[in-house]
C-alpha cells in the first residue's frame, strides 16, 4: 500500500511539473510583439517584429523607431526609420 501512495505520489508530482512548463512556455509564446521600422546597413530601413523586452535595446542601439500599427502583414516592408522629433515614433508611418 505504502509503495502504491508512493509510486501516486511521483506521478502526480511529474504531472503538475509538465503542466507548470507548458504554462510558461505558451505564456513565452504568446509574448507582446511590436512592430519597428528596422534601420539594418545591406538591405535598407525595412520593418520587423520584436518581443517587448527586446524593443529598447533596437531603439537605443540601433536607430530604430515604432511602428503604430499591430498588422503583422507589414513585417518586411520597407519603412523610413525618422524620427526627428526623437519620440521612437517613426514620423512617416506605413
Amino acid at each position: 500500500m505504502r509503495r502504491r501512495l508512493g509510486m501516486l505520489s511521483l506521478v502526480m508530482l511529474g504531472v503538475l511539473m509538465f503542466a507548470a512548463s507548458h504554462s510558461l512556455l505558451q505564456a513565452q509564446g504568446q509574448q507582446q510583439k511590436q512592430l519597428i521600422c528596422h534601420v539594418s546597413g545591406k538591405s535598407g530601413a525595412h520593418i520587423i517584429s520584436v518581443a517587448a523586452p527586446a524593443v529598447p535595446k533596437h531603439l537605443q542601439n540601433h536607430g530604430d523607431c515604432l511602428i503604430n500599427s499591430t498588422d503583422s502583414t507589414l513585417v518586411g516592408q520597407p519603412c523610413d526609420a525618422t524620427d526627428a522629433n526623437g519620440n521612437d515614433i517613426c514620423d512617416i508611418q506605413p
